[in-house]
């Protein structure tokens, strides 16, 4: 007989609801993200292991099943190193789960509010800024194909919505500031966050309106610009791209899981590598080689320009986001101090790049 290891913090329903589908028998709770969901390791009596997450609340159930039947669809035409979530038999007037839409896949738990998912455990380690060029290609090989499977899903040619949307944020943003290097002080945040953000405010004192002035002048140059847009990830970094052995073994966490442009992968997977030791140019040409291993060379040179007029906006609007979101709006984040001040002084490394 297996003893079981629960840990308390799951809600029993669910604990319940996938002992009785896979054979759970351990659920461990990990280490919080950024993100705000929970995530547990589990493992079952015949050894398979698998990841229970619970859903940050702004998710709604109908968003989730779209974004289960994206990452469905990508596993089945090929793209195997999903997270693939599980699929649980309708349970006829259990309170677990709501009435299910027609379209339902069964993939969400439902208990108390909260939305939950139990996928299969991908194995495999995160790679470090410092990753070897031919590694970094592997990924944005893999990117590529994820994207290749879910081109059969459609593609719509339009000005893609994370130009707007980063517009939009820019505006917001520039309401903001200059924020007063003396709120720092009064945010009561602990010393290591409270030296990178000021580190942070005061890059952005001298650097600020430039930014602004080439963000607001790059995005808008494509804003009128009928691109390819499909399902993309849009939160490809690495933490979310696992590997083994050097090859890609897990692609997990699609929160962000929408119609957009391919570039908004290729700026976010180059840009969690431009903080270190290799060159900028150097990264950008092992992401946009690797990506090229899976993918025609249609509209190739917009494509470029996008992910690094992206990969730029993004850096600066994370910055002053952090900013904004510890002084101004107060926000909690379930983090170590160190891990917190670390993704701050990434930014700033990536926005004052070395000679």
């Amino acid at each position: 007989m297996h003893c079981r290891m629960i840990d308390p913090d799951i809600p029993q329903p669910i604990v319940q609801a996938v002992v009785n589908r896979c054979g759970i028998i351990s659920i461990r709770k990990l280490a919080s993200g950024f993100s705000g969901s929970t995530v547990a390791h589990c493992r079952a009596t015949d050894g398979r292991e698998y990841a229970l997450k619970r859903w940050p609340d702004a998710f709604s159930r109908n968003r989730i099943e779209s974004i289960h039947r994206v990452i469905r669809h990508a596993w089945k035409e090929g793209c195997e190193i999903i997270a693939l979530p599980v699929v649980f038999p309708p349970l006829t007037g259990s309170a677990l789960t709501d009435k299910l839409p027609p379209d339902s896949v069964d993939t969400v738990l439902s208990s108390n509010g909260e939305s939950w998912e139990l996928s299969h455990w991908r194995p495999g380690e995160p790679l470090t800024t410092n990753a070897d060029l031919d590694t970094i290609r592997r990924g944005a090989e893999a990117i590529s194909r994820f994207h290749g499977c879910t081109a059969s899903l459609g593609s719509l040619h339009q000005s893609p919505p994370i130009i707007e949307e980063r517009l939009r944020t820019l505006a917001s943003r520039r309401r903001h500031f200059p924020i007063p290097i003396q709120s720092i002080h009064q945010a009561d945040l602990p010393p290591e966050v409270a030296t990178a953000l000021r580190d942070a405010a005061n890059l952005l004192h001298w650097k600020w309106d430039e930014a602004c002035a080439q963000i607001h002048r790059s995005l808008t140059e494509h804003l009128g610009c009928k691109l390819a847009t499909q399902y993309v990830l849009r939160d490809i970094h690495t933490e979310n791209l696992l590997f083994s052995a050097e090859k890609p073994s897990g692609l997990i966490d699609f929160d962000a899981v929408r119609v957009d442009t391919p570039a908004s992968d290729l700026a976010r997977w180059a840009g969690s590598f431009l903080p270190g030791q290799h060159s900028s140019e150097d990264i950008w040409e092992a992401v946009f080689s690797g990506y090229r291993e899976n993918t025609d060379n249609t509209a190739q040179a917009a494509t470029v320009k996008l992910a690094t007029d992206l990969c730029f906006a993004g850096t600066w609007l994370s910055l002053a986001n952090w900013l904004v979101w510890l002084l101004v709006e107060r926000r909690d984040f379930d983090v170590p101090p160190g891990i917190l001040a670390e993704r701050i002084y990434s930014l700033i490394r990536v926005a004052t790049p070395r000679s």
